[in-house]
């Protein structure tokens, strides 16, 4: 640059120098030893981060997203840790992926954030239900799903021929008997119903079969379908799975719907829940399912550090001060 300068506008080095700030005496030892033909050499200080995904690792998690091309980053990095896989946090799965061109790019929508007064605090405290239209060989049929939602969990489905109030009756009384019975035969716990104002849901039939239960029945506002999101979602999920499926007959539509809700509700990682499935926040428990995580992410960093930075003598994995509570590996 000093010398194009120079044959360019005429300028002396000393001028250029003083408008780059480099001083004289380092320009003129730079060019006595012409220091830019030599390789610079690596320091000794520099090394990989201590905590950074291992090769192994990173192959692992390669092969891993390739067996499971639908499932996105953070699902696939709890799937991993829960398979023993390899614990990595969702963060470190992302830049591998990024890095290998096997991420699928998305448009982030506006989500609405419900408030904490309409979200279900325990399991059986309200349960949403909802009509889905299923075609089987041509022919229409309803299915009917009762989600609690507080872990997302069908906790009763039926594929019926009609929507009236009978079969809707019908169905709400098959979901009741699912939870537990007292002695007298009353459910010991009575979770609120929250359904869309269809006709079955407000024919006398669909009433009384709630008012026998003691059970209340809350209906959502008239062109207001995002009061009942939660359930909403759940039948979009359940189309998606239906995609590709060729239904021919009621008992084989059935066995297909029953094979797609049980990995729902048991196999299927839920964002909304932490990345757990549905049972085990419906009769399972969640704080020590994520504290199992917790403590797998610890024990893989800890790992991890030897690893890269190659000690000898090993050390105890706990406690270590080092690790973070938000399992950022």
């Amino acid at each position: 640059m000093v010398e194009q300068t120079k044959a360019r506008s005429g300028w002396p080095a000393r001028k250029t120098l003083l408008a780059l700030g480099v001083a004289p005496r380092s320009y003129y030892r730079w060019r006595r030893q012409k220091a830019w033909e030599r390789p610079p050499n690596p320091s000794p200080l520099v090394s990989a981060p201590p905590y950074e995904a291992t090769a192994a690792e990173r192959q692992v998690v390669i092969d891993f997203a390739r067996k499971h091309v639908a499932v996105r980053h953070r699902e696939l990095a709890w799937k991993m840790v829960d398979e023993g896989v390899a614990c990595l946090s969702p963060s470190t799965v992302y830049r591998i992926l990024k890095a290998e061109n096997l991420l699928c790019t998305w448009r982030r929508r506006e989500k609405r954030t419900r408030l904490p007064e309409e979200k279900a605090a325990r399991p059986d405290e309200r349960w949403a239900t909802d009509l889905m239209y299923v075609q089987v060989c041509g022919v229409t049929y309803y299915w009917i799903g009762f989600l609690d939602e507080y872990s997302r969990y069908v906790v009763h489905w039926d594929l019926l021929s009609s929507m009236d109030g009978l079969s809707i009756s019908g169905a709400a009384k098959r979901a009741i008997a699912t939870l537990p019975h007292g002695p007298d035969g009353t459910p010991l716990v009575k979770p609120e119903i929250r359904s869309d104002n269809g006709s079955g849901y407000v024919s006398a039939e669909f009433r009384r079969v709630l008012a026998a239960s003691g059970m209340r029945h809350t209906r959502i506002k008239p062109h207001c379908p995002e009061e009942n999101g939660l359930m909403e979602r759940a039948n979009r999920t359940l189309r998606e799975e239906l995609d590709g499926e060729v239904l021919t007959t009621p008992d084989q539509a059935r066995a297909v719907l029953a094979r797609v809700i049980r990995r729902y509700n048991e196999a299927r990682l839920h964002s909304a829940l932490g990345y757990l499935r549905p049972m085990d926040y419906y009769r399972g428990d969640p704080t020590a399912l994520h504290e199992e995580r917790r403590t797998k992410l610890a024990e893989a960093r800890h790992c991890r550090r030897e690893t890269n930075l190659a000690l000898r003598q090993k050390t105890l994995a706990f406690p270590d001060p080092e690790v973070r509570t938000d399992c950022d590996g």
